[in-house]
Parts: structure tokens; sequence; C-alpha cells
């Protein structure tokens, strides 16, 4: 079972317009809500590939209710803790005919401890082997000693840790020797104080120095040039990516997770997640919104061959 958790989660509100004016009523015939957060993004593309995974996190209010029956909607299972105050916070994206966007991105409830305990309950049901991913920002809300506690909750049940984080969170999860982290290029820069970009050997050498750290697979995902996986023996691998029309690069790193995840289930190897991870992350850059399983594996074969490096 793979189960994923989003602290953070968004109700998502596109509202699209001709264009966008200060100070004036402006009127929209076209809106869409959607499920929102890096977590959330990983369960959505998961369920669309067929894979069994249970998405959990904290959960408030009307939009929080709302949040959970979209993602059952689109198949997902839900366990989020129901939060006794506040909403889930909302992110609202004003997109013009152009392409520009404009977002207004919602704060999040207050979080009790009492709910954190809840979360804890949960993530004692993990069976060794089971994979818990971790992806997002940490909300401000969320009590200090919590995600010390859920890296702990994951390695005592002996589930397989998945990293999507920045940061401080990142770093502080490396102890627990998280079967997979996830940095871009952009982030493993910023962890080693590196300005500008970074070469592929470059890259290596930094995710190795995070695989020393305690890491046991380091994938970089390179944006529209591909990734980087660095394995558990040692080896490193490059893969590149294929080239089309990006239309949004949101959510693309969530779902070359989910990408990675399936292709492991698949072979049984980190080796079989890279390809379909860097299929899934084009795929969402193609598309409006999360890739579906299908647009996934229309854009598998045209990825490249994995190669030394």
């Amino acid at each position: 079972m793979i189960v994923t958790v989003t602290l953070n989660p968004a109700l998502d509100h596109f509202i699209f317009l001709e264009s966008f004016e200060r100070g004036v009523i402006q009127r929209f015939s076209q809106d869409v809500f959607a499920p929102g957060g890096k977590g959330v993004n990983v369960s959505l593309l998961l369920s669309s590939l067929g894979v069994e995974n249970r998405a959990l996190g904290l959960a408030g209010g009307f939009t929080g209710q709302e949040l959970c029956r979209l993602l059952e909607e689109a198949g997902c299972q839900t366990d989020f803790v129901q939060l006794p105050q506040g909403n889930t916070r909302v992110n609202v994206k004003l997109r013009c005919a152009d392409g520009e966007e404009t977002a207004f991105n919602g704060a999040g409830p207050a979080i009790p401890e009492q709910a954190v305990e809840e979360l804890l309950e949960r993530l004692s049901r993990l069976r060794e082997g089971d994979a818990l991913v971790l992806s997002g920002v940490l909300p401000a809300a969320l009590p200090e000693t919590a995600f010390p506690r859920v890296l702990e909750a994951a390695r005592q049940r002996k589930a397989r840790l998945v990293v999507d984080m920045e940061g401080d969170p990142l770093l502080a999860a490396l102890p627990y020797r998280p079967f997979l982290i996830k940095p871009n290029e952009e982030e493993l820069a910023q962890i080693f104080g590196i300005a500008g970009s970074l070469n592929v050997q470059e890259v290596k050498e930094y995710a190795r120095e995070l695989q020393r750290m305690g890491a046991r697979n380091v994938v970089v995902s390179l944006g529209a040039k591909g990734a980087l996986l660095l394995e558990e023996n040692g080896q490193a691998l490059f893969c590149r990516s294929v080239r089309g029309e990006a239309v949004s690069t949101v959510g693309a790193g969530d779902s070359l997770v989910a990408g990675f995840l399936y292709g492991y289930e698949l072979h049984g190897s980190a080796l079989g997640g890279l390809k379909w991870g860097v299929a899934a992350g084009a795929a969402t850059a193609f598309c409006e919104g999360i890739a579906t399983g299908d647009q996934v594996k229309a854009v598998f074969p045209r990825v490249g061959e994995p190669h030394p490096v």
C-alpha cells in the first residue's frame, strides 16, 4: 500500500478570465474547483494509473469536506483527520487568456495536538514495506514536534519513506534513512548554498552527499532536461525527458514521484521507476492539471533510455 500525507492541502479555485483589471467588477463564465497539495497530486495520479493508495492529511470545515469529496470522485481512498475548527485553505488562481496567472494562496487552519495524535494513530496502521509519501510545505500552525513524530512513526512501522520536501524538513528526514528523496535542481543548489544552475556531474556529486547524509535513493528532477537517479548501490543514471510544449509545470514534480512509485511497483527496481517518473512529469507539464494514467502511458515510449553518468 502507498500512503500519501499532505499536511497543508488546499482546495484550488481556478477562474478563467479574458483579462484581469484591478479595482473593477469582473465577470467570468468558467471556473473549476480541484484538490490541491503535493501529496494529493501524487494520490490523484497513482489512482489514475490503477495503483492502490490512501490519501491522508489534515482537513477542516466545508472546504475540507469538498476536498475529500473531489478526491473520492477521482477514485482516491481518503482518510483525512477532520480539524475541529477552521477551513482547509482555498487557493484562488486567476488565469487570463494570454496565459498570465495571478494566485492568491490562503492560510491554513489551526492544528491542535489532538489532530496530530489522530494522524499518528492512522500512521500506526502502516505495515512493513508500505510506502509513506511526505510531500509539500509544513503548515505554520503545525506543532513543532509533529513532523519528527511522523518520521519516527514511519521508521517504527518499517515503511518505505518517500520525501518530496525542501530545505529544513528534507534535511530533518535524512537521519531516518528515507527510501527516496526528490529535490529538484534549484532545491538541491539551495541546500548546499550554490548560486546558479548545476551541470549533471555537479548534480550527481551533491546527490551523493545527500546519500551520505542518509538518503537511500535520490532522484533530482531537472525540468525539461529529465532527471538523475542516484541508486542505493551508488550507480548514477540520467534519463532524458520528452520534447514538447509545456502548458504548466505545476505538479510535474509530484507526478514524477507518482510515476517513480508506479514504475518501481511494476519492475521492482529504482531503475524501473526512473523512466516512468520522467514520463509522468512530462505528461503533466504538457497538460492542464495533473496528467491521467493514459496520458502518462502515451508519453512513456518517447522517453529516453536511462544511461550511466
